[in-house]
């Protein structure tokens, strides 16, 4: 007699999940499923166990319950996701949207709005019981100010949020679920001043032999030298290195982001923006580095057998046995490595604005500094960068001090001789 799939519903990250108790496989141990719900866990009780209950139901019939099922199950047992309402709380209407619009977007960008209206901005509005046609000015403000306030998010986070809430309201106007979006009269969230941090050439120097020989060195090497964002050095493949040339081209990005609970991994054959895109000279010290990885991927290859991972052989920036270097590994561990051996703690991303301080200090034109550092404006570098530019700022006061003196005329102050006075 064939046993039958049982389940229960948990909790992770915000979110329903679906456990099925699967039946026994050949060795006689029972298989367990986790499956999202696409649900959160804000009013969304009774919707999460429907979809249980669905998802069982399939399970006994023999069906695969998976994936597509697993998102056809929530659209199905969504009312408010097939006919929205002007009276429907916000909160209900934002997870609505988020799965109305989820195929329009990347999967990067469904994944930071659903992180941020999941996390934080469904739950503060569903809590209050706001309701979408009810949703005012005062509302959003005061969500903002208790974000600032209670839970000292960062001006830029809050930025995040208006940005999400604004788009959301947009698409309720749109729908004439309300006469007016609310976010457009919100007094906009002001950004932080950002201040980039950076390593000197001294420090850089001092931290490069403490990544030597591990998996994090060349991630370290790529953003030092090249500013590299972190989805570029994880994404760059052996492709892009042209020994013979001596040319490395920033083409590719890789990305690992948590959609619905699930980590989802996200190649792109492109970069950030079309000025991303770009050529560089291969430099000497990162060329050596390369050689000597690609050598000991070969090795490693050979040693390891049917054990080594083939999916990533295109990367550049795998382990000892093929995996590749997982992107928030980088991130995470990065500065911990930096304080335990007695060095100043930075973000990996701040080695991008290392290598920038680095070119600028040592005169390079800020527009081959944007060039270099693949901004898709020379505005986005001069704002980034400008306070780093201290010695042409010393150039400039000592040519305005010389030419302007309260103590004596320009003339004599350059250095320059009165011209002789004319007989009488």
């Amino acid at each position: 007699m064939r046993t039958k799939v049982t389940g229960y519903l948990t909790q992770k990250r915000g979110f329903y999940y679906v456990v099925l108790n699967m039946p026994s496989d050949i060795k006689g141990k029972r298989i367990r499923k986790t499956l999202s719900t696409g649900l959160s866990t804000a009013r969304n009780m009774t919707k999460a166990k429907e979809v249980m209950r669905e998802m069982i139901r399939e399970a006994n019939a023999g069906e695969e319950v998976h994936g597509v099922m697993e998102r056809k199950a929530v659209q199905s047992t969504a009312p408010e996701s097939s006919s929205p309402r002007p009276d429907m709380l916000f909160s209900d209407y934002l997870q609505f949207w988020l799965q109305w619009k989820r195929s329009t977007w990347e999967e990067v960008t469904y994944s930071g709005y659903a992180a941020n209206v999941n996390t934080w901005i469904a739950p503060y509005f569903s809590q209050r019981g706001t309701k979408l046609n009810e949703i005012n000015v005062l509302d959003i403000e005061m969500f903002y100010a208790h974000e600032k306030n209670t839970r000292n998010i960062s001006g830029n986070t809050v930025a995040h949020y208006h940005a999400n809430i604004h788009k959301a309201l947009v698409d309720a106007v749109r729908l004439k679920l309300i006469p007016h979006n609310p976010a457009s009269d919100v007094e906009r969230p002001k950004k932080d001043n950002f201040v980039a941090s950076y390593y000197t050439a001294d420090e850089l120097m001092k931290m490069f032999p403490i990544f030597a020989g591990t998996k994090m060195e060349l991630p370290v090497l790529l953003a030092a030298y090249y500013g590299l964002r972190r989805s570029e050095v994880v994404g760059l493949k052996w492709s892009a290195i042209d020994f013979v040339n001596k040319t490395i081209t920033i083409s590719h990005t890789f990305e690992r982001v948590n959609v619905d609970g699930k980590a989802v991994d996200i190649s792109k054959e492109r970069t950030k923006n079309n000025s991303s895109f770009r050529t560089l000279p291969l430099i000497p010290e990162v060329e050596t580095a390369l050689i000597a990885a690609e050598a000991r991927q070969e090795k490693q290859r050979k040693q390891c057998g049917r054990s080594y991972c083939k999916k990533y052989l295109e990367y550049i920036c795998v382990d000892d046995m093929g995996n590749l270097v997982n992107p928030n590994y980088i991130s995470g561990n990065f500065s911990n490595i930096l304080r335990k051996n007695g060095l100043r703690p930075i973000r990996f991303h701040d080695l991008r604005h290392s290598c920038a301080s680095l070119l600028i200090k040592n005169k390079i034109p800020m527009k081959d500094v944007q060039v270099w550092m693949g901004h898709s404006s020379f505005a986005t570098t001069a704002n980034i960068y400008a306070h780093i530019d201290t010695d042409s700022k010393q150039e400039a006061a000592d040519m305005i001090s010389a030419c302007i003196s309260l103590s004596g005329s320009p003339d004599k102050k350059m250095g320059k001789k009165n011209p002789p006075k004319r007989s009488a």
